[in-house]
């Protein structure tokens, strides 16, 4: 049984044939406004469609060939928008975790959709046995278990996990971490922390986070890239593995060699099974290792240096978001001379994806957050803010569901100026001077390894590699205007792109798989 999650930046697939796309599911749903919207698929093939609009819950149901076998709309516990924090795919269900808070009591609030009829259950609140002056710092969902992580000023972690039998009660493990050395900034770990779960969206917004979090069995690992740590000299930084084992309630602490670095961090990891990769970025110099996460011990490193040509790269190195007044926003930087310059422009970005055992696609980059201005933040409604996202932290704690840009002005002002509503929008500039002037900038390529040499994967003589992602992205930018609700989900070997056709009021799920023909015209 596998669990899902959608991501609003779309996981990558390669391989070698012919790509084309065709219709899944064409159904009506009374989407306008939404603010959560989250798919899940389980192994059989059913659907699940959750958003949360006009204080209601939505669902929608369907079969593993695109047929709707239900539809909800459920009111909400007296308008209360529901902070969705994590999902999981049990043996009968699609169940949702929710927190909510009040005062000092914070209550767990699960609900489900039947995998095979759709009908919904709403479950008993589950108040949070929490010690004082502990804060939270997030929850997920992985294929076995719910957690909520806490944390309290000795920096103690505060785990709680759902039992076996029953997926609405939590039980609790207090884990200390004596070994692990603080940080010169209060909480530096836990305010950047994104769980990776294995279907995650694979793209430099999520791989840029410098804490995360995976799960794998009865342990928890949490890896930490480059933080300032006291006792040590301000250009040593490392990247540390702090694991919490369940089942004996330890915890252990290790670390790779140390990286100098100066002002800003030059390096990230991303943990794939049992290989640890690491990449190092600088103006003038590029590496990548990987890492035999039992030992730590390396098994593999590549090394450019000056202008010299990244070899490793399977495709050509991309820069997303850089729009200025007469350059397009997508662009491909070819000059040699400027690929590390531009990689090395924000924080280092790396994730590990993979639709075959032969082989790996790595995505490695850069991401840097939006410019700010010297405006006041009430007068420019132009900026762009972005709608709840579960990968980004904020005071509603770990959100790992996606949200969308938007222009300030789509949203009202007593929203975003309200120290209630505002909680739930990234808006980082919008309460001060400076403001952002768009979602960021993305620079990247892929590379396709090998799974088990991790030797780079040539492309045969006359053929070029096929990236699912690319054609996704091309057929998103041919749609007339670029749907502003929009998600994408694995189905098996298959990527399904969902969005709201605006114009037939209809939610379209298109499906890219390899080697297969296209169905229907699409609509611009």
């Amino acid at each position: 049984m596998r669990k899902l999650f959608l991501s609003i930046l779309l996981a990558g697939v390669t391989a070698f044939a012919a790509n084309a796309q065709q219709e899944f599911a064409t159904i009506e749903l009374p989407m306008n406004r939404a603010e959560d919207l989250v798919t899940l698929a389980d192994d059989n093939g059913n659907v699940c469609i959750y958003f949360y609009q006009n204080r209601e819950l939505n669902f929608a149901l369907l079969s593993p060939d695109g047929k709707q076998l239900a539809k909800h709309q459920i009111p909400y516990r007296f308008s209360q928008e529901p902070q969705l924090l994590g999902t999981r795919v049990t043996d009968d269900e699609f169940v949702f975790y929710t927190r909510y808070v009040n005062g000092r009591r914070e209550y767990l609030r699960p609900f489900a959709i039947n995998r095979e009829t759709g009908a919904f259950r709403s479950m008993q609140d589950e108040q949070m046995e929490l010690e004082r002056n502990v804060t939270f710092v997030g929850g997920f969902g992985d294929k076995e278990h719910f957690y909520m992580l806490y944390t309290d000023k000795d920096s103690n972690l505060h785990l709680y996990r759902d039992s076996d039998a029953d997926v609405a009660h939590l039980e609790r493990k207090i884990f200390k971490s004596e070994e692990m050395p603080r940080t010169r900034d209060r909480h530096a770990r836990e305010s950047d922390m994104i769980y990776v779960h294995p279907d995650m969206q694979h793209n430099v917004f999520t791989g840029y986070h410098r804490s995360k979090i995976y799960s794998g069995g009865d342990k928890i690992h949490m890896i930490f890239d480059g933080f300032s740590l006291k006792g040590k000299s301000s250009k040593e930084a490392t990247t540390e593995i702090l694991t919490l084992d369940w089942n004996s309630g330890t915890t252990s602490y290790r670390t790779l060699p140390a990286i100098e670095q100066r002002n800003m961090p030059t390096f990230n990891s991303f943990l794939y099974k049992n290989t640890l990769f690491r990449v190092n970025m600088e103006k003038d110099k590029f590496n990548l290792a990987a890492y035999d996460f039992n030992t730590l011990q390396p098994i593999k490193e590549y090394s450019y240096t000056g202008d010299e040509e990244i070899t490793i790269k399977s495709t050509p190195v991309y820069q997303r978001g850089a729009k200025g007044l007469f350059s397009p926003d997508n662009t491909v930087i070819e000059k040699t001379s400027k690929v590390m310059k531009n990689l090395a422009s924000g924080i280092p970005a790396i994730t590990v994806d993979t639709y075959a055992d032969s082989t790996l696609q790595l995505t490695i980059g850069s991401y840097k957050a939006p410019d700010s201005r010297t405006n006041d933040p009430f007068q420019d409604r132009n900026r762009m803010v972005r709608t709840p996202d579960r990968y980004v932290q904020t005071s509603r704690g770990l959100m790992m569901l996606p949200g969308r840009w938007v222009p300030a002005y789509n949203i009202p002002s007593y929203y975003l100026n309200s120290p209630y509503y505002s909680r739930f929008f990234y808006d980082p500039y919008g309460q001060r001077s400076g403001l952002p002037a768009g979602p960021g900038i993305s620079t990247y390529f892929r590379s396709v390894i090998t799974a088990d040499g991790l030797m780079k994967v040539t492309a045969e003589e006359g053929k070029e590699p096929v990236v699912l992602q690319d054609k996704v992205e091309s057929y998103e930018q041919e749609l007339k205007p670029e749907p502003e609700l929009k998600t994408v989900y694995r189905y098996g070997d298959k990527l399904h792109y969902g969005y709201y056709d605006r114009r037939n009021r209809t939610f379209r799920i298109v499906e890219f798989a390899h080697g297969q023909e296209p169905t229907g015209a699409q609509e611009q």
